[in-house]
């Protein structure tokens, strides 16, 4: 084992955490400045370079937002990296809409903003299920961040949860207590309520402060080996309690801090398969916000107003048409009219070459310091 390697998991070991790896002396940081390639191969043998790099990188730039079909952006480009891209959508009372798409109008006029995002549902689509059965580990991770800080001589801030799994098999059996999933047959998709109102990492995922009514959003789901470096980090943090549980919770970290955490995440990736995979997009929730870019017809991001959005990797993602015969039940895509002792077993059998993630979102005005809007830019 190289002097490397055994240091890392030494100082790891010492604090008990990851969490705590990133806040002891200022370890995290100064490790993530100097995981270049090679520092990070003698780390994890193992390494994904792909997912190191993504990583390394996932605060550097704003991801372009799918708007159209086949992963299209604005202007018709794709690229087959942005089939796991995901494409956010918005549920509201005008049903489906692209989130990028959404009327400018309808959002708070301007000011700062407080954030709810509350992740709900989790549906699996078949084939990503068998991912996770064969490799029998994923991890699901959002990241909301602020675009400037509230006051001038604060740095923006993150707001970052990490949920792991342990076993899909233990999560279906758990599931399986429901009405609706006992209905089900052996190998269905597996839909999860990964809202866990009583832990405090996600609570904070609640009160997200936006000065300027600007910030970033990133959903993430992949799965890796059970081998991996990291898998082996999570076997006595994840419990077997269900699909996917609380484990990394950074609740207003400053940016600087989650870069070098993004280092450290990266290089503990071994037999990545991404499901759903994106760089921070950047949201807006005023209209000043759109106002402030200078090109409000043709703003490159997402606009946030309160409803549920529904993020799912662009080439699974259905036509409009379809959608139209769909709607949003406690974050469940399912068709009308649906009695709730059967919405386990109809979002299991509607897109089921589709996964997603749901969210509950609320977006309030509020004021947090003078000027904070006019410096979001």
């Amino acid at each position: 084992m190289s002097n490397i390697r055994r240091d890392f998991l030494r100082d790891l070991l010492a604090t008990g955490t990851l969490p705590g790896l990133i806040a002891s002396m200022g370890i995290g940081r100064a490790m993530g400045a100097a995981l270049d390639e090679d520092t990070a191969r003698e780390i994890n043998p193992d390494i994904d370079p792909k997912a190191h790099n993504f990583w390394s990188a996932f605060c550097s730039s704003d991801a372009e937002p799918i708007v159209g079909a086949s992963g299209q952006h604005r202007g018709g480009t794709s690229h087959p990296s942005d089939d796991v891209q995901p494409v956010f959508l918005h549920h509201g009372p005008d049903g489906f809409r692209n989130a990028a798409e959404l009327d400018v109008g309808k959002l708070v006029s301007g000011g700062d903003v407080m954030v709810s995002v509350n992740t709900s549902m989790v549906k699996v689509a078949e084939e990503d299920q068998k991912t996770f059965q064969r490799l029998k580990n994923a991890q699901i991770r959002v990241d909301v961040a602020q675009r400037t800080g509230i006051i001038p001589m604060l740095e923006a801030m993150a707001y970052t949860v990490v949920a792991g799994m342990h076993s899909i098999q233990s999560a279906t059996a758990s599931a399986s207590k429901s009405t609706a999933a006992k209905k089900a047959p052996a190998g269905q998709t597996a839909v999860q309520n990964i809202s866990v109102n009583s832990d405090a990492a996600w609570q904070k995922m609640q009160n997200i402060p936006l000065p300027g009514g600007e910030g970033r959003w990133a959903l993430n789901l992949e799965a890796q080996r059970t081998d991996s470096l990291f898998c082996k980090l999570l076997q006595g943090v994840v419990k077997e309690a269900g699909m996917f549980m609380p484990m990394l919770g950074f609740p207003g970290i400053v940016m600087s801090a989650l870069n070098s955490f993004n280092g450290i995440y990266g290089v503990l990736h071994s037999g990545t398969v991404p499901i759903i995979q994106g760089h921070p997009v950047r949201v807006f929730a005023t209209q000043e916000a759109v106002q402030r870019t200078g090109a409000p017809g043709s703003v490159t991001g997402i606009l946030l107003k309160s409803g549920t959005y529904v993020l799912m990797p662009a080439k699974q993602s259905p036509s409009m048409d379809e959608l139209k015969k769909l709607t949003v039940t406690q974050g469940r895509l399912v068709p009308p009219k649906t009695a709730p002792t059967e919405l386990d077993e109809a979002a299991a059998a509607t897109l089921k070459g589709v996964t997603y993630v749901t969210f509950d979102v609320e977006v309030a005005p509020t004021i947090f310091a003078t000027g904070a809007a006019k410096r979001a830019g």
